[in-house]
Protein backbone atom coordinates (compact mmCIF):
# COMPACT_ATOMS: atom_id res chain seq x y z
CA UNK A 1 0.00 0.00 0.00
CA UNK A 2 1.14 3.21 -0.29
CA UNK A 3 2.65 5.19 2.57
CA UNK A 4 0.59 6.68 4.31
CA UNK A 5 -2.81 4.79 3.34
CA UNK A 6 -5.66 4.14 5.15
CA UNK A 7 -5.99 0.87 6.94
CA UNK A 8 -8.70 -0.84 5.20
CA UNK A 9 -12.37 -0.19 6.22
CA UNK A 10 -11.62 3.56 6.96
CA UNK A 11 -11.59 5.11 3.57
CA UNK A 12 -14.53 7.37 2.70
CA UNK A 13 -16.83 6.15 0.51
CA UNK A 14 -15.86 7.11 -3.55
CA UNK A 15 -18.33 6.86 -6.31
CA UNK A 16 -16.99 4.79 -9.13
CA UNK A 17 -14.10 3.36 -7.34
CA UNK A 18 -14.98 -0.21 -8.94
CA UNK A 19 -13.79 1.23 -12.70
CA UNK A 20 -10.67 1.79 -12.64
CA UNK A 21 -9.07 4.87 -14.79
CA UNK A 22 -6.19 4.45 -16.74
CA UNK A 23 -4.24 8.30 -17.54
CA UNK A 24 -4.50 10.09 -20.80
CA UNK A 25 -1.03 10.71 -21.35
CA UNK A 26 -1.17 12.78 -24.45
CA UNK A 27 -3.56 14.81 -22.86
CA UNK A 28 -1.57 14.91 -19.78
CA UNK A 29 1.42 15.89 -21.07
CA UNK A 30 -0.21 18.82 -22.91
CA UNK A 31 -1.49 19.97 -19.75
CA UNK A 32 1.62 19.99 -17.95
CA UNK A 33 3.50 21.92 -21.23
CA UNK A 34 0.58 24.91 -20.55
CA UNK A 35 1.83 24.94 -16.84
CA UNK A 36 5.36 24.90 -17.43
CA UNK A 37 4.65 27.46 -20.12
CA UNK A 38 2.92 29.83 -17.09
CA UNK A 39 5.00 28.47 -14.35
CA UNK A 40 8.08 29.71 -16.28
CA UNK A 41 6.68 32.93 -17.51
CA UNK A 42 6.06 33.87 -13.62
CA UNK A 43 9.67 33.19 -13.02
CA UNK A 44 11.29 34.92 -15.49
CA UNK A 45 9.05 38.36 -15.21
CA UNK A 46 7.27 37.77 -11.66
CA UNK A 47 9.38 35.70 -9.55
CA UNK A 48 8.88 37.09 -5.82
CA UNK A 49 5.77 38.48 -6.72
CA UNK A 50 1.97 37.54 -6.34
CA UNK A 51 1.00 36.86 -9.77
CA UNK A 52 2.58 37.51 -13.27
CA UNK A 53 1.37 40.11 -15.84
CA UNK A 54 2.26 38.15 -19.04
CA UNK A 55 1.83 41.13 -21.79
CA UNK A 56 3.33 43.38 -19.73
CA UNK A 57 5.85 41.22 -18.63
CA UNK A 58 6.00 42.17 -14.97
CA UNK A 59 4.87 40.94 -11.44
CA UNK A 60 1.85 42.67 -9.62
CA UNK A 61 1.05 42.45 -5.91
CA UNK A 62 -2.28 42.59 -3.61
CA UNK A 63 -1.53 39.85 -0.64
CA UNK A 64 2.20 40.62 -1.16
CA UNK A 65 3.19 36.68 0.08
CA UNK A 66 4.41 35.34 -3.25
CA UNK A 67 0.84 34.45 -3.82
CA UNK A 68 1.84 32.38 -7.22
CA UNK A 69 4.87 30.58 -5.48
CA UNK A 70 2.89 29.21 -2.60
CA UNK A 71 -0.12 28.59 -4.60
CA UNK A 72 1.57 26.45 -7.01
CA UNK A 73 3.31 24.67 -4.87
CA UNK A 74 0.73 21.37 -4.59
CA UNK A 75 0.69 21.43 -8.68
CA UNK A 76 4.23 21.05 -8.87
CA UNK A 77 4.09 18.41 -6.41
CA UNK A 78 1.50 16.54 -8.09
CA UNK A 79 3.23 17.15 -11.93
CA UNK A 80 7.01 15.33 -10.51
CA UNK A 81 8.33 18.72 -10.12
CA UNK A 82 10.66 17.94 -7.58
CA UNK A 83 13.42 20.56 -7.79
CA UNK A 84 11.10 23.42 -8.46
CA UNK A 85 9.09 22.77 -5.51
CA UNK A 86 12.42 22.52 -3.43
CA UNK A 87 13.12 25.85 -5.05
CA UNK A 88 9.79 27.53 -3.83
CA UNK A 89 10.35 26.01 -0.55
CA UNK A 90 13.91 27.75 0.57
CA UNK A 91 11.87 31.02 -1.12
CA UNK A 92 9.11 30.75 1.40
CA UNK A 93 11.83 30.05 3.93
CA UNK A 94 13.98 32.84 3.51
CA UNK A 95 12.09 35.57 1.57
CA UNK A 96 8.48 35.40 2.66
CA UNK A 97 8.35 37.82 6.32
CA UNK A 98 4.81 38.12 7.36
CA UNK A 99 5.28 40.78 9.65
CA UNK A 100 6.20 43.22 6.67
CA UNK A 101 2.53 42.98 5.42
CA UNK A 102 0.33 44.74 6.84
CA UNK A 103 -3.61 44.56 6.18
CA UNK A 104 -4.69 41.34 4.02
CA UNK A 105 -7.42 39.82 3.26
CA UNK A 106 -8.39 36.83 5.86
CA UNK A 107 -9.93 34.62 3.74
CA UNK A 108 -7.81 34.67 0.52
CA UNK A 109 -4.58 34.62 2.88
CA UNK A 110 -5.86 31.55 4.51
CA UNK A 111 -6.82 29.38 1.42
CA UNK A 112 -4.10 30.34 -0.70
CA UNK A 113 -1.00 30.97 2.02
CA UNK A 114 -2.06 28.81 4.95
CA UNK A 115 -3.66 26.03 2.76
CA UNK A 116 -0.76 25.70 0.43
CA UNK A 117 1.75 25.70 3.16
CA UNK A 118 -0.21 23.01 4.74
CA UNK A 119 -0.25 21.49 1.70
CA UNK A 120 3.09 21.67 0.33
CA UNK A 121 4.15 20.23 3.70
CA UNK A 122 2.81 16.96 3.87
CA UNK A 123 3.73 16.49 0.08
CA UNK A 124 7.40 17.68 1.44
CA UNK A 125 7.12 14.36 3.88
CA UNK A 126 6.02 12.16 0.79
CA UNK A 127 8.73 13.62 -1.90
CA UNK A 128 11.57 13.83 0.32
CA UNK A 129 11.74 14.69 4.14
CA UNK A 130 8.93 16.57 6.17
CA UNK A 131 9.80 20.38 5.73
CA UNK A 132 10.05 21.52 8.85
CA UNK A 133 10.65 25.30 7.83
CA UNK A 134 7.36 24.79 5.70
CA UNK A 135 5.21 24.09 9.15
CA UNK A 136 6.58 26.97 11.26
CA UNK A 137 5.92 29.39 8.11
CA UNK A 138 2.47 28.17 8.42
CA UNK A 139 2.86 28.14 12.37
CA UNK A 140 3.68 31.64 12.04
CA UNK A 141 0.85 32.39 9.40
CA UNK A 142 -1.46 30.94 11.37
CA UNK A 143 -0.91 32.61 14.59
CA UNK A 144 -1.13 36.31 12.67
CA UNK A 145 -4.56 34.98 11.64
CA UNK A 146 -5.69 33.59 14.39
CA UNK A 147 -6.16 36.90 15.78
CA UNK A 148 -9.68 37.66 13.30
CA UNK A 149 -11.54 35.61 15.21
CA UNK A 150 -11.00 37.71 17.95
CA UNK A 151 -14.90 39.47 17.98
CA UNK A 152 -17.95 38.87 19.92
CA UNK A 153 -19.53 36.09 18.15
CA UNK A 154 -15.93 34.70 17.23
CA UNK A 155 -16.78 34.69 13.32
CA UNK A 156 -13.33 36.58 11.67
CA UNK A 157 -13.32 39.73 10.73
CA UNK A 158 -12.66 40.29 6.95
CA UNK A 159 -9.38 42.12 6.88
CA UNK A 160 -6.67 41.19 9.29
CA UNK A 161 -3.34 43.28 9.92
CA UNK A 162 -0.68 40.46 9.91
CA UNK A 163 1.53 42.96 11.52
CA UNK A 164 -0.39 44.85 14.25
CA UNK A 165 -3.13 41.78 14.56
CA UNK A 166 -5.92 44.54 13.94
CA UNK A 167 -9.40 43.47 11.94
CA UNK A 168 -11.90 45.09 10.74
CA UNK A 169 -15.02 44.35 8.35
CA UNK A 170 -15.71 46.27 4.94
CA UNK A 171 -18.02 49.06 5.35
CA UNK A 172 -20.00 47.86 1.87
CA UNK A 173 -21.49 45.23 3.83
CA UNK A 174 -22.94 46.92 6.60
CA UNK A 175 -20.26 45.61 9.45
CA UNK A 176 -21.43 42.27 8.66
CA UNK A 177 -19.30 38.91 7.74
CA UNK A 178 -19.26 37.39 4.39
CA UNK A 179 -20.58 33.94 4.91
CA UNK A 180 -18.01 32.24 2.30
CA UNK A 181 -15.33 33.87 4.50
CA UNK A 182 -16.28 33.12 7.63
CA UNK A 183 -17.16 29.04 6.59
CA UNK A 184 -14.16 28.21 4.29
CA UNK A 185 -11.48 28.10 7.07
CA UNK A 186 -11.73 25.27 9.08
CA UNK A 187 -9.90 22.38 7.05
CA UNK A 188 -6.96 24.79 6.83
CA UNK A 189 -6.99 25.85 10.66
CA UNK A 190 -7.63 21.83 11.15
CA UNK A 191 -4.76 20.93 9.06
CA UNK A 192 -2.47 22.95 11.22
CA UNK A 193 -3.70 21.65 14.60
CA UNK A 194 -3.17 18.00 13.26
CA UNK A 195 0.88 19.03 12.14
CA UNK A 196 2.08 21.13 15.32
CA UNK A 197 -0.18 19.03 17.65
CA UNK A 198 -1.91 22.23 19.02
CA UNK A 199 -5.64 21.96 19.05
CA UNK A 200 -5.87 25.85 19.73
CA UNK A 201 -6.33 26.62 15.81
CA UNK A 202 -9.12 23.94 15.20
CA UNK A 203 -11.03 25.24 17.92
CA UNK A 204 -11.22 28.69 17.04
CA UNK A 205 -12.12 27.48 13.47
CA UNK A 206 -14.84 24.94 14.29
CA UNK A 207 -16.23 27.00 16.45
CA UNK A 208 -17.50 29.47 13.66
CA UNK A 209 -19.54 26.01 12.01
CA UNK A 210 -21.22 25.93 15.58
CA UNK A 211 -21.85 29.25 15.64
CA UNK A 212 -23.53 28.85 12.47
CA UNK A 213 -25.35 25.67 13.07
CA UNK A 214 -27.06 27.61 16.38
CA UNK A 215 -28.32 29.45 13.63
CA UNK A 216 -29.08 27.62 10.68
CA UNK A 217 -31.95 27.82 8.49
CA UNK A 218 -34.70 25.32 8.36
CA UNK A 219 -33.96 25.31 4.99
CA UNK A 220 -30.66 24.79 5.28
CA UNK A 221 -29.99 27.82 2.50
CA UNK A 222 -27.23 30.13 4.76
CA UNK A 223 -27.26 33.72 3.70
CA UNK A 224 -24.37 35.70 2.22
CA UNK A 225 -23.85 38.14 5.38
CA UNK A 226 -23.55 37.01 9.05
CA UNK A 227 -23.06 39.79 11.62
CA UNK A 228 -19.42 39.20 13.68
CA UNK A 229 -21.11 41.02 16.45
CA UNK A 230 -23.61 38.16 17.21
CA UNK A 231 -23.33 35.67 14.58
CA UNK A 232 -27.07 36.03 13.39
CA UNK A 233 -27.68 36.23 9.46
CA UNK A 234 -27.94 39.83 8.25
CA UNK A 235 -29.19 38.98 5.06
CA UNK A 236 -31.95 36.84 3.18
CA UNK A 237 -30.02 36.60 -0.05
CA UNK A 238 -28.54 33.02 -0.76
CA UNK A 239 -26.14 32.05 -3.77
CA UNK A 240 -23.97 29.26 -4.48
CA UNK A 241 -21.78 31.88 -6.37
CA UNK A 242 -19.57 34.84 -5.51
CA UNK A 243 -19.33 34.93 -1.51
CA UNK A 244 -21.51 31.98 -0.17
CA UNK A 245 -20.28 29.01 -2.78
CA UNK A 246 -17.43 27.60 -0.52
CA UNK A 247 -19.27 27.73 2.98
CA UNK A 248 -21.59 24.86 1.32
CA UNK A 249 -18.39 22.51 0.11
CA UNK A 250 -17.02 22.94 3.52
CA UNK A 251 -19.79 20.99 5.51
CA UNK A 252 -18.86 18.14 3.66
CA UNK A 253 -15.39 18.53 3.25
CA UNK A 254 -14.21 19.42 6.91
CA UNK A 255 -16.24 16.51 7.81
CA UNK A 256 -14.54 13.95 5.64
CA UNK A 257 -10.96 15.73 6.38
CA UNK A 258 -11.24 14.99 9.88
CA UNK A 259 -12.27 11.33 9.77
CA UNK A 260 -16.45 11.75 9.61
CA UNK A 261 -16.82 11.93 13.01
CA UNK A 262 -18.77 15.13 13.83
CA UNK A 263 -22.24 14.15 13.06
CA UNK A 264 -23.56 17.67 13.65
CA UNK A 265 -21.83 18.99 10.54
CA UNK A 266 -23.32 16.69 8.57
CA UNK A 267 -26.57 17.07 9.26
CA UNK A 268 -25.73 20.57 8.48
CA UNK A 269 -24.64 19.31 5.52
CA UNK A 270 -27.67 17.26 4.16
CA UNK A 271 -29.92 19.80 5.60
CA UNK A 272 -28.25 22.74 2.65
CA UNK A 273 -28.51 20.09 0.10
CA UNK A 274 -31.67 19.44 0.45
CA UNK A 275 -32.78 22.80 0.18
CA UNK A 276 -30.35 23.72 -2.72
CA UNK A 277 -32.13 20.80 -4.22
CA UNK A 278 -35.56 22.12 -3.91
CA UNK A 279 -35.15 25.83 -3.64
CA UNK A 280 -32.06 26.49 -5.93
CA UNK A 281 -32.17 23.90 -8.48
CA UNK A 282 -33.70 24.81 -11.49
CA UNK A 283 -34.24 23.47 -15.25
CA UNK A 284 -34.41 25.77 -18.53
CA UNK A 285 -37.52 25.60 -19.87
CA UNK A 286 -36.31 26.36 -23.10
CA UNK A 287 -33.03 23.91 -23.37
CA UNK A 288 -33.67 21.72 -20.39
CA UNK A 289 -30.30 23.53 -18.70
CA UNK A 290 -30.18 21.81 -15.21
CA UNK A 291 -28.80 25.07 -13.29
CA UNK A 292 -28.39 26.72 -9.80
CA UNK A 293 -30.69 29.50 -9.09
CA UNK A 294 -29.69 32.12 -6.25
CA UNK A 295 -32.81 33.25 -4.07
CA UNK A 296 -33.92 36.43 -2.31
CA UNK A 297 -36.30 37.09 0.10
CA UNK A 298 -37.97 33.79 -1.46
CA UNK A 299 -38.26 34.44 -4.86
CA UNK A 300 -35.54 32.84 -7.21
CA UNK A 301 -32.95 35.28 -9.14
CA UNK A 302 -32.01 33.29 -12.55
CA UNK A 303 -28.69 33.74 -12.83
CA UNK A 304 -25.65 31.25 -12.37
CA UNK A 305 -22.34 32.31 -11.41
CA UNK A 306 -19.16 30.33 -12.93
CA UNK A 307 -18.37 29.65 -9.12
CA UNK A 308 -21.07 27.63 -8.84
CA UNK A 309 -20.30 24.82 -10.60
CA UNK A 310 -18.11 23.70 -7.72
CA UNK A 311 -21.95 21.93 -7.13
CA UNK A 312 -21.22 19.38 -9.25
CA UNK A 313 -18.26 18.30 -7.79
CA UNK A 314 -19.78 18.88 -4.02
CA UNK A 315 -22.62 16.73 -4.58
CA UNK A 316 -20.36 13.86 -5.96
CA UNK A 317 -18.38 13.89 -2.64
CA UNK A 318 -21.49 13.99 -0.89
CA UNK A 319 -23.46 11.31 -3.00
CA UNK A 320 -21.58 8.22 -1.08
CA UNK A 321 -23.19 9.48 2.23
CA UNK A 322 -26.61 11.00 0.99
CA UNK A 323 -29.90 9.83 1.37
CA UNK A 324 -30.66 9.45 -2.39
CA UNK A 325 -27.30 8.98 -4.22
CA UNK A 326 -28.37 8.43 -7.70
CA UNK A 327 -30.14 11.83 -6.85
CA UNK A 328 -27.44 13.62 -6.02
CA UNK A 329 -25.44 12.37 -8.60
CA UNK A 330 -28.38 13.31 -11.41
CA UNK A 331 -27.60 17.02 -10.02
CA UNK A 332 -23.79 17.10 -10.21
CA UNK A 333 -24.19 15.50 -14.07
CA UNK A 334 -27.18 18.38 -14.74
CA UNK A 335 -24.76 21.22 -12.98
CA UNK A 336 -21.65 20.37 -14.88
CA UNK A 337 -23.05 19.68 -18.01
CA UNK A 338 -24.68 23.05 -17.88
CA UNK A 339 -21.30 24.42 -16.93
CA UNK A 340 -20.05 22.59 -20.10
CA UNK A 341 -22.41 24.98 -21.97
CA UNK A 342 -21.47 27.67 -20.56
CA UNK A 343 -18.00 27.53 -22.51
CA UNK A 344 -19.12 25.87 -26.00
CA UNK A 345 -22.39 28.20 -26.16
CA UNK A 346 -19.53 31.25 -26.47
CA UNK A 347 -17.64 32.18 -29.78
CA UNK A 348 -14.38 32.53 -28.00
CA UNK A 349 -15.15 28.71 -26.45
CA UNK A 350 -14.57 30.28 -22.82
CA UNK A 351 -16.78 30.63 -20.52
CA UNK A 352 -18.47 33.83 -19.01
CA UNK A 353 -17.70 35.06 -15.66
CA UNK A 354 -21.94 34.43 -14.81
CA UNK A 355 -25.19 33.00 -16.95
CA UNK A 356 -28.63 34.23 -17.00
CA UNK A 357 -31.33 32.50 -17.97
CA UNK A 358 -35.08 33.91 -19.40
CA UNK A 359 -37.39 33.15 -21.56
CA UNK A 360 -34.65 32.63 -24.64
CA UNK A 361 -32.78 30.14 -22.58
CA UNK A 362 -28.82 30.93 -21.44
CA UNK A 363 -27.27 34.25 -21.61
CA UNK A 364 -24.17 35.45 -20.84
CA UNK A 365 -24.47 37.89 -17.89
CA UNK A 366 -21.05 39.46 -16.95
CA UNK A 367 -18.93 38.32 -20.11
CA UNK A 368 -15.30 38.04 -18.81
CA UNK A 369 -13.28 35.33 -18.19
CA UNK A 370 -10.64 34.96 -15.57
CA UNK A 371 -9.51 31.60 -15.93
CA UNK A 372 -11.86 29.94 -13.20
CA UNK A 373 -11.57 26.43 -12.28
CA UNK A 374 -15.07 25.42 -11.19
CA UNK A 375 -16.12 23.98 -14.58
CA UNK A 376 -13.11 21.37 -14.87
CA UNK A 377 -13.26 20.58 -10.96
CA UNK A 378 -16.95 19.68 -11.38
CA UNK A 379 -15.83 17.71 -14.52
CA UNK A 380 -12.77 15.85 -12.66
CA UNK A 381 -14.93 14.49 -10.21
CA UNK A 382 -17.71 13.14 -12.41
CA UNK A 383 -14.64 11.79 -14.44
CA UNK A 384 -13.51 9.95 -10.84
CA UNK A 385 -16.79 8.88 -10.12
CA UNK A 386 -18.26 7.99 -13.77
CA UNK A 387 -15.37 6.84 -16.12
CA UNK A 388 -17.92 8.76 -18.88
CA UNK A 389 -15.55 10.26 -21.40
CA UNK A 390 -17.82 13.27 -22.06
CA UNK A 391 -15.75 14.86 -18.82
CA UNK A 392 -12.54 14.52 -20.53
CA UNK A 393 -13.57 15.35 -23.54
CA UNK A 394 -15.00 18.78 -22.28
CA UNK A 395 -12.06 19.71 -20.17
CA UNK A 396 -9.82 19.29 -23.41
CA UNK A 397 -12.40 21.24 -25.21
CA UNK A 398 -11.65 23.98 -22.39
CA UNK A 399 -7.67 23.70 -22.66
CA UNK A 400 -8.19 24.09 -26.53
CA UNK A 401 -9.42 27.44 -26.33
CA UNK A 402 -7.43 28.39 -23.28
CA UNK A 403 -4.56 27.50 -25.83
CA UNK A 404 -5.79 29.16 -28.86
CA UNK A 405 -6.96 32.69 -27.09
CA UNK A 406 -4.89 33.01 -23.92
CA UNK A 407 -1.14 31.87 -24.55
CA UNK A 408 1.39 34.62 -24.36
CA UNK A 409 4.45 33.50 -25.88
CA UNK A 410 6.98 35.21 -23.82
CA UNK A 411 5.29 33.17 -20.93
CA UNK A 412 2.26 33.10 -19.10
CA UNK A 413 -1.70 32.70 -20.06
CA UNK A 414 -4.27 35.63 -19.64
CA UNK A 415 -7.96 36.22 -19.18
CA UNK A 416 -10.68 37.04 -21.51
CA UNK A 417 -12.56 40.46 -21.25
CA UNK A 418 -15.45 39.38 -23.55
CA UNK A 419 -15.69 35.94 -24.52
CA UNK A 420 -18.54 36.18 -27.00
CA UNK A 421 -16.29 37.24 -29.56
CA UNK A 422 -14.29 34.73 -32.34
CA UNK A 423 -10.90 36.69 -31.25
CA UNK A 424 -11.65 37.88 -28.25
CA UNK A 425 -9.88 41.12 -26.30
CA UNK A 426 -7.24 40.25 -23.72
CA UNK A 427 -6.77 40.96 -19.94
CA UNK A 428 -3.28 41.02 -18.51
CA UNK A 429 -3.44 38.69 -15.47
CA UNK A 430 -2.59 35.11 -15.13
CA UNK A 431 -4.17 34.05 -11.88
CA UNK A 432 -2.50 32.20 -8.89
CA UNK A 433 -5.43 30.19 -8.66
CA UNK A 434 -4.98 29.63 -12.54
CA UNK A 435 -1.81 27.42 -11.22
CA UNK A 436 -2.97 26.20 -8.11
CA UNK A 437 -6.53 24.94 -9.32
CA UNK A 438 -7.74 25.18 -12.91
CA UNK A 439 -4.50 23.36 -14.61
CA UNK A 440 -4.38 20.62 -11.84
CA UNK A 441 -7.53 19.58 -11.71
CA UNK A 442 -7.12 19.66 -15.47
CA UNK A 443 -4.26 17.67 -15.54
CA UNK A 444 -5.85 15.54 -12.90
CA UNK A 445 -8.61 14.63 -15.45
CA UNK A 446 -6.56 13.14 -17.41
CA UNK A 447 -4.33 11.37 -14.55
CA UNK A 448 -4.83 7.70 -13.02
CA UNK A 449 -7.09 7.32 -10.31
CA UNK A 450 -3.67 6.39 -8.33
CA UNK A 451 -2.77 10.21 -8.64
CA UNK A 452 -4.56 12.03 -5.55
CA UNK A 453 -6.73 9.07 -4.62
CA UNK A 454 -9.63 10.97 -3.06
CA UNK A 455 -9.93 7.98 -0.39
CA UNK A 456 -7.32 9.62 1.09
CA UNK A 457 -7.43 13.21 0.49
CA UNK A 458 -9.79 16.57 0.68
CA UNK A 459 -9.27 19.63 -1.69
CA UNK A 460 -9.43 22.94 -0.15
CA UNK A 461 -11.30 25.64 -2.07
CA UNK A 462 -7.81 26.35 -3.59
CA UNK A 463 -7.17 22.69 -4.95
CA UNK A 464 -4.55 22.36 -2.23
CA UNK A 465 -5.10 18.76 -1.49
CA UNK A 466 -4.84 17.75 1.89
CA UNK A 467 -4.71 14.16 3.77
CA UNK A 468 -7.70 12.49 5.29
CA UNK A 469 -7.45 12.40 9.15
CA UNK A 470 -6.97 8.64 9.61
CA UNK A 471 -4.40 8.56 6.84
CA UNK A 472 -1.48 10.69 8.55
CA UNK A 473 0.06 9.57 11.75
CA UNK A 474 -1.39 11.36 15.02
CA UNK A 475 0.73 14.07 16.91
CA UNK A 476 -1.81 14.24 20.12
CA UNK A 477 -5.83 14.06 19.81
CA UNK A 478 -7.57 15.18 17.47
CA UNK A 479 -11.10 15.92 19.03
CA UNK A 480 -12.52 18.66 19.14
CA UNK A 481 -16.00 18.78 21.23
Amino acid sequence: TAKGALAEGDKPQILGSNKKGEADKERQAAVKAMFMHSWNGYKKFAWGTDELMPRTRAGHNWLNQGGSIVDSMSTLAIMGEVDEFKKNAEWIKTQLHFESRGDVSFFETTIRVLGGLMSAYEFSCDLYACDEGLLAKGKDIGDRLLKAFNTPSGLPYATINLASGHGSTPGWTGGAAILAEVATVQMEFSALSKHTGDKHYEEVAMKCFRTLEKNHPANGLMPLYVSVQTGSYTSNHVSLGAMGDSAFEYLIKTWILRGRKEEWLKAMYDKSTDGIDKHLVKTAQVDGHVYVSENKGGSPIHKMDHLACFVGGMFVIGAPYASDPTRHLDIARGVAETCFQMYTKQLSGLSPENVEFGGGGMRAGAVYNIQRPEAVEAWFYLWRATKDPIWRDHGWAMYEAFEKHCKVESGGYVGVRDVRQTSPPLDDTQQTFWLAETLKYLYLLFSDDETIPLDQYVFNTEAHPLKIWSSLPDKGEDKVA
